[in-house]
């Protein structure tokens, strides 16, 4: 496929004569990843024109979304999102290709979707869009956004707000900034071990170098697979086989880290972890508004040896994740809270970051179904895709709402080509 780019611009988010706005991040801000998450969109014909698409992005991020075209500061002990004075905007590519989307269908995350994003000639553009039109009048939407701008909650309301606007529509949730959530207490009530599970403790908060796994592996070996899963299998075969009530996230994960866990061919004795993020905002007493822009996802741990999780069926497994999950509750977000009170001067470096690519014999989960990326709608075409573009961390596990039907759900696993091959054959086994 060849993609022929035709023109750029660069949505300006204020005047260049205009006083900076320096707005702290916040410690949710500093515990999410420091880099772009790429996703896509495809658009079966008539899709509005492209300049109408732009029009409708421009003011979605002048009136709602300021912050998506601002540009990060990562000072190291005190970065932030600075608004105006220039140098900040969203990048906009259009794009072509000779052929009609349905020839191309069904899109799935590979390294080869990445052509269907702005090339890295800009990365300071913390919102990047590529518009690929098809002959056919086809579309597909790449978009990029920083991770330390805005969690997953914060980019379904985006493109469901810029869906809006694109079709003449007031947006039904208005975005909002507030932070009064975030005060701490006095004085600060650290309940909770912060270092080493959150951030990296660096001297003088550490007596011991903290454990590295710098595990890498070529990119290039790692393969993207989309696990679809129909609500008939989740609730007849799944949820059917167990005493005990799970909702799906704590079923189908359970069911995954089992499978994943088998084709790694892990010894009986070796211990394998999952990370969980958990969004903030219903965990917190009162709770944050779902319309919040920023971050305000932690991650919650649960773990087993091989043997534990094989030997201990589905019901165990769910049972960890469970668990696992509950534990971060308001008084682990309060703790969260007062800890980035008491080390806001301090270089916080998330965990993860000093991961390689390889996280066997662990994994990482990340739920989207209670998002509404699937509500993305510009008016005229269907909806035909939404994927992660290409995910090449081994290990990492993102949950999808199925596009095909209600209730059903997609599940992207990046792992290596060779035990992609194996989980493909046994991922709808009950054993």
């Amino acid at each position: 496929m060849d993609v022929q780019i035709q023109r750029s611009t660069v949505i300006a988010a204020s005047e260049p004569t205009s006083k900076p706005l320096e707005l702290p991040l916040t410690v949710f801000d500093r515990y999410a990843s420091d880099l772009h998450i790429a996703v896509l969109f495809a658009f079966s014909p008539p899709i509005p024109m492209n300049s109408d698409i732009i029009d409708a992005l421009t003011k979605t991020l002048l009136l709602h979304f300021p912050t998506l075209a601002a540009r990060l500061d990562g000072l190291r002990h005190r970065p932030c999102l600075i608004l105006g004075g220039g140098g900040d905007g969203a990048l906009v590519v259009e794009a072509a290709v000779d052929s009609i989307l349905e020839d191309h269908l069904p899109i799935l995350p590979s390294e080869k979707m990445t052509r269907f994003h702005p090339s890295c000639t800009d990365p300071a553009k913390l919102l990047q869009v590529q518009l690929t039109r098809f002959r056919c009048g086809g579309l597909v939407v790449g978009v990029t956004a920083h991770h330390r701008v805005a969690d997953g909650q914060s980019m379904s309301n985006f493109y469901v707000a810029w869906g809006r606007i694109a079709r003449g529509l007031p947006i039904n949730r208005i975005p909002g900034y507030d932070i009064s959530w975030l005060c701490p207490r006095f004085p600060p009530k650290l309940e909770f071990e912060h270092w080493g599970v959150e951030f990296v403790p660096v001297p003088p908060h550490s007596t011991k170098p903290f454990p590295l796994d710098l595990a890498q592996v070529d990119p290039t070996k790692i393969a993207n697979v989309l696990l679809r899963y129909s609500h008939e299998f989740i609730e007849s075969e799944l949820k059917a086989s167990l005493r005990e009530r799970f909702t799906t996230f704590e079923v189908l994960l359970a069911h995954v880290w089992r499978k994943l866990t088998a084709v790694r061919g892990l010894s009986h004795g070796e211990t394998t972890k999952v990370r969980v993020t958990v969004n903030g905002r219903r965990r917190l007493r009162p709770p944050v508004a779902d319309e919040f822009v920023g971050n305000l996802v932690i991650c919650a741990h649960t773990s087993a040896t091989v043997g534990e999780l094989m030997d201990g069926g589905l019901a165990g497994a769910a049972r960890r994740v469970r668990e696992g999950v509950r534990r971060i509750d308001d008084a682990y977000f309060r703790s969260v809270i007062d800890f980035g009170e008491e080390y806001k001067e301090a270089e916080l470096v998330p965990v993860y970051e000093r991961e390689g690519n390889l996280l066997s014999p662990n994994m990482e989960a990340e739920s989207w179904l209670g998002f509404q990326f699937q509500e993305m709608d510009f008016g005229g075409g269907t909806l035909r895709a939404f994927i992660p573009s290409w995910v090449p961390v081994e290990g990492l596990v993102i949950f999808l709402p199925s596009l095909a039907e209600e209730g059903g759900v997609d599940v992207m696993v990046a792992l290596l080509q060779e035990d992609a091959e194996i989980l493909k054959e046994i991922s709808h086994t009950l054993s």
